[in-house]
């Protein structure tokens, strides 16, 4: 079954709809955004360190280069030669001659290094440290070199060997080539990059620790490097972190020379702030953009569908009958204008039924009276008759009582406006008219039980007398033996009360029954007792269509008469 919506839901729904791609669309865009400036982010992180990186390479290798070309040169290769040792004054030249040369590398270097020559062969020591006495010691060379420089605390070390098969066993180099430069020329360029650039690079060791620039932020790089010890890493990468709720980009290079890494971190957030702070101020305004809908649907709300509600709610109570539905309405708008002439239009509807109503009311009254005005002519001629009868077979006293009882008869019927009695009245007149009965035929008796509940209940005058008169005329008068009567009242659990009058007369068929029974539905002719159908109604009238008469044999032998109602107003 299709749902049907009201407009005021149709304009909420609109508006969500309109405002659901605009979400989307733009969610979309903003999460491409910041992955592309992420990607920038980590592309530029990266880059930034491979060039620092390759600039401190750049200059290792120099250094490096000039250890193994050294002992190329012909003045270290004659200063070395065994016969050379017995000619003092050209060793010390000659020894001159080379430190000036070193120092001249030095001078020409973008690092100022620390070069020491030693010579196995003559056991002598040259080195551009003027300041401390050098000397060759054989037992300090034993082992094997490193082919990586070797940190010693504050400056970086690497050894050269000439021929270079010898740095795996020292003591068969002619020549070996110390070179040391001090790590603040690491941390100069870790100063200037960090200048030039919004990271804080330093270089990390597993084992040896971090060499920091000069305005590094000692506590992140600590946590940092507890995260780099923690994770496994390659020769070149990257990962995202989080340092104190701050998410960073770590980039990471391993030097070959130094056997260390070239580790740089940026904050994310930091650098996407202007894409956050326009995200923040776009769902800010869409926010205010929903409130103000909201309120414009609220106003829609109260100026249109609240009206309209109250509208469609009048007319479905004045569909069902209730004619007395009025609306609230205020104010000049044109619902206003509506609801007051709808309020017009219920109040002249209710009115035509009013009138309608009466004027059934008057007429179902007067029809009431015309059939009771046509029982109390009936009931008289039966009595006159009677009493003619009587006169004339010399009975005074059945003229007698006959009278008495016409003259109560007509003291009960204009004694009130009222056209309804209690069921007390009704028994007490049907009592004095079974006694009056009973002295015209002696061989009558009746029988009348009638709880005293129902006693006082109220019902359409004259409803009993007619029907015993019929169980008297019709039942008994034809028999020749003793008849009786039996008059029972009863009231069920459903509120329906019952009163029952059998006779022991001759009875009828049962096709007579249903045609005595159909007789009572049809309208009244000359052929059928005004009697009995207008007791029946008259009840129709009075208490609806599941009131009268009813027919049935009787166990007596005759025939049982049943009075059925529900007196709603007890």
């Amino acid at each position: 079954m299709l749902l049907r919506f009201n407009v005021f839901t149709k304009i909420t729904l609109l508006v969500l709809l309109l405002l659901i791609p605009v979400l989307s669309l733009y969610t979309y865009s903003n999460r491409e955004s910041v992955r592309v400036i992420e990607n920038e982010i980590q592309s530029g992180t990266t880059n930034r360190l491979s060039s620092f990186a390759a600039q401190v390479e750049s200059n290792i290798y120099q250094l490096s280069l000039y250890g193994v070309s050294i002992g190329q040169d012909s003045s270290i290769q004659d200063f070395q030669r065994p016969d050379f040792k017995g000619q003092p004054y050209e060793r010390v030249k000659l020894s001159v001659a080379i430190l000036e040369k070193m120092n001249l590398y030095n001078a020409a270097s973008k690092w100022h290094s620390t070069i020491t020559l030693y010579f196995p062969r003559t056991g002598d020591a040259l080195s551009t440290e003027y300041y401390n006495t050098i000397s060759y010691q054989e037992d300090a060379f034993t082992k094997p070199f490193l082919k990586s420089w070797e940190y010693m605390g504050d400056s970086f070390v690497w050894y050269a060997t000439e021929p270079t098969t010898a740095m795996s066993n020292p003591r068969r180099a002619r020549l070996i080539t110390k070179i040391n430069f001090p790590i603040n020329h690491i941390k100069t360029m870790l100063d200037e990059n960090k200048v030039n650039n919004s990271g804080d690079p330093f270089l990390f060791n597993a084992t040896q620790g971090t060499i920091r620039n000069k305005s590094a932020n000692e506590p992140k790089i600590a946590l940092l490097s507890q995260k780099l010890k923690s994770s496994s890493l390659g020769n070149k990468g990257g990962f995202r972190t989080k340092l104190d709720n701050t998410e960073y980009y770590v980039s990471y290079i391993k030097s070959n020379s130094l056997d260390w890494y070239y580790v740089d971190y940026v904050p994310m957030q930091q650098i996407l702030s202007p894409i956050t702070n326009s995200r923040n101020l776009f769902y800010t305004s869409i926010a205010v953009l929903l409130v103000m809908s909201i309120a414009v649907i609220f106003v829609i709300y109260r100026s249109v569908q609240m009206p309209l509600l109250q509208l469609v709610r009048g007319t479905k109570r004045l569909s069902s009958g209730d004619f007395s539905v009025r609306l609230r309405h205020s104010g000049n708008s044109e619902f206003s204008l509506l609801l007051g002439r709808f309020n017009i239009m219920a109040q002249r509807i209710q009115e035509l039924i009013e009138n309608v109503y009466e004027e059934k009311l008057r007429r179902r009254e007067a029809t009431l009276k015309h059939l009771q005005s046509q029982i109390n002519p009936h009931f008289l001629y039966n009595c006159l008759f009677y009493i003619k009868n009587m006169a004339r077979m010399k009975n005074e006293k059945a003229v007698v009582a006959m009278a008495l009882n016409l003259g109560e008869y007509f003291r009960y019927i204009t004694r009130s406006e009222n056209d309804v009695a209690t069921i007390r009245e009704e028994v007490s007149m049907v009592t004095n008219y079974l006694e009056i009965q009973s002295l015209r035929l002696e061989r009558m008796r009746f029988t009348i039980e009638v709880p005293d509940d129902i006693l006082d209940k109220t019902i359409s005058r004259l409803t009993l007398q007619p029907i015993v008169e019929n169980a008297i005329v019709h039942g008994l008068e034809p028999q020749v033996e003793n008849g009786e009567i039996i008059i029972r009242g009863f009231h069920e659990n459903d509120g329906v009360y019952r009163i029952t009058v059998e006779d022991s007369g001759v009875g009828m068929s049962g096709a007579e029954i249903n045609e005595l029974q159909l007789s009572l539905t049809k309208p009244l002719d000359d052929k059928m007792g005004c009697g009995t159908w207008n007791v029946h109604q008259r009840l129709i009238y009075l208490f609806g269509e599941d009131a009268g008469l009813s027919y049935s044999r009787s166990e007596l032998g005759g025939v049982k008469t049943t009075i059925s109602w529900n007196d709603t107003r007890s």
